[in-house]
C-alpha cells in the first residue's frame, strides 16, 4: 500500500480522471499510503521491541525510529536534486515523490520473508482460537489497559499538533538564513532545517536507556514550553538577531526528538501485553497523525487571523503576520506544558511483564568464582583420558 500510493502520487493526472480533480487524486493516492505507514508504524516497533535484549532495546526502538529523521534529510535532499536537475517543475515534485518508493521497494523482500517473534509465537499463536474470540479478547485488553492507552495516545496527539505548529514559522527562520528567495534557494533552506533534526534522534539513541522513557519525555515538552515562550515573549528581538533565532527554531526540533517525538514511539511499544502491542501503538500513533491534521489546519488560521480576509500573502504588513506568529508560540507554549503535565499524569514506561519472556532469553547468570577454571581443567582431563585410552579401531582389530 505504500508502494502503491506513492507510486500513484507520482502519476496523477492534471486533467479530470475518474471523476477528480488532481488534488484530490493526490488525497485519494497519499491515504492509501498512509494506510500502509500506519501498519508499518505498529508492526516495526513491536518486531524491534519483541527482539531486543533488555538492556538494549530503547537503544534499538529509538535507532529504528531515527531512521524518520534520515529519511526528512534524504526527501529533502531528493528535493535539492530535483530543483536542480530538471528545469521542468511538473517533473520536478514527481521525481521527489517517486523517489520515496525506492526505499520501500528495497524492503519488500525483508518484510515478506520476515517471521513473526518468538514472544508472538509463544503468547498468542500457541492459543488456538477462533477469530471472533481474538477479536473480543483485543476489544477486553485494550480496554484493561485504557489507562495506559489514554497516556499514550493522547501524548502523541499533543505532540503532533505542537509540531506542526514548528512547520509554520519555517519561512521567518528561512529568510533569516540569508539564502535566495529562489526554488533551488527554499531546497537548501529545507535541507538546513531537516539537518538540524538530526541531532535530537542521534542523542535520543544513545541517552534514552540512562535517562529513562518517561523522563526524556518530560524533558522533551518541558524545554519546549521555555523555548516557545521566550520566542513569544522576545519575538521581535530574536527576529532582529538572525543567528540566535535560527538557533532557537533548531532548539524546538531538538526537544521533540530529544524527547517526546521518540518517546511516544517507544512506549507503547513495551507497555502494552503482546496480544495486543501493536493494536495499541497502531490507535497511539493514529492520534498522533490526527493531531498532525488538527494542528496544521487550526495554526494556520491563527497565523493568519490578524490579516484581512485571514490570509497574510497578499498583505503589505507584516506586523500582521508577526502578531499571528506570536499567538501560535502561545499556543505551543500551552500545549507544550500540557504535553509535561498529560506525560507526568497518565503515561506509564514500565515495560509489561509480557516481554519478561523475551528478557528470559537474553539472560545469562553471572559467573561464579572459580566455576570457568574448573570447567576447563574438567575438559582438559576428559581429553588427556581419551587420549590414553586404546582407540576403537585398534580394540576390534585386537578382536579379530
Amino acid at each position: 500500500m505504500t508502494i502503491g500510493g506513492t507510486v500513484l502520487a507520482a502519476c496523477v493526472q492534471p486533467t479530470q480522471f475518474l471523476g477528480m480533480n488532481i488534488w484530490q487524486q493526490l488525497m485519494l493516492f497519499r491515504f492509501i499510503m498512509g494506510m500502509g505507514v500506519g501498519g508499518e508504524y505498529p508492526m516495526a516497533s513491536t518486531i524491534t521491541a519483541e527482539s531486543s535484549a533488555p538492556g538494549e532495546r530503547g537503544r534499538n526502538l529509538a535507532a529504528v525510529f531515527s531512521m524518520q529523521g534520515v529519511g526528512r534529510v534524504l526527501c529533502a535532499l531528493m528535493l535539492l536534486v530535483a530543483a536542480f536537475t530538471i528545469e521542468d517543475t511538473n517533473w520536478q515534485w514527481r521525481f521527489a515523490i517517486l523517489m520515496g518508493a525506492v526505499p520501500m521497494i528495497m524492503a519488500v523482500y525483508f518484510r515478506f520473508t520476515s517471521e513473526e517473534t518468538e514472544a508472538y509465537k509463544h503468547q498468542v499463536e500457541e492459543k488456538v482460537i477462533s477469530v471472533r474470540d481474538r477479536t473480543r479478547n483485543i476489544i477486553r485488553l485494550v480496554w484493561a489497559n485504557r489507562v495506559k492507552l489514554l497516556g499514550t495516545a493522547g501524548s502523541w496527539f499533543i505532540l503532533d499538533v505542537l509540531f506542526y505548529g514548528n512547520s509554520l514559522f519555517s519561512a521567518d527562520v528561512t529568510r533569516a538564513m540569508g539564502t535566495e528567495n529562489t526554488l533551488e534557494g527554499k531546497t537548501v533552506q529545507n535541507l538546513i532545517i531537516q539537518l538540524m533534526a538530526m541531532p535530537g534522534y542521534i542523542l535520543a539513541v544513545i541517552f534514552l536507556d540512562r535517562i529513562g522513557r518517561k523522563r526524556l519525555q518530560l524533558i522533551g515538552f518541558g524545554g519546549e514550553a521555555i523555548i516557545f515562550a521566550a520566542m513569544a515573549i522576545f519575538q521581535q528581538q530574536f527576529k532582529g538577531l538572525p543567528a540566535l533565532f535560527v538557533f532557537m527554531y533548531a532548539l524546538t526540533f531538538f526537544f521533540d526528538d530529544f524527547g517526546p517525538n521518540t518517546t511516544t514511539f517507544v512506549i507503547p511499544a513495551e507497555i502494552f501485553p503482546t496480544d495486543v502491542r501493536s493494536t495499541c501503538h497502531g490507535i497511539s500513533a493514529a492520534f498522533g497523525k490526527a493531531g498532525a491534521a488538527i494542528g496544521a489546519a487550526a495554526f494556520l488560521k491563527v497565523a493568519n487571523m490578524f490579516c484581512p480576509g485571514d490570509n497574510c500573502h497578499n498583505t503589505e504588513d507584516p506586523a500582521l503576520l508577526d502578531k499571528g506568529i506570536r499567538v501560535v508560540f502561545i499556543c505551543c507554549t500551552v500545549l507544550a506544558v500540557i504535553g509535561f503535565l498529560w506525560t507526568l499524569a497518565l503515561v506509564q514506561d514500565t515495560p509489561h511483564k509480557s516481554l519478561a519472556e523475551v528478557e528470559s532469553w537474553y539472560h545469562v547468570e553471572p559467573e561464579k568464582e572459580g566455576e570457568v577454571k574448573a570447567l576447563e581443567i574438567a575438559v582438559i582431563k576428559d581429553h588427556e583420558a581419551l587420549d590414553k585410552s586404546p582407540s576403537t579401531t585398534e580394540q576390534e582389530a585386537k578382536v579379530v
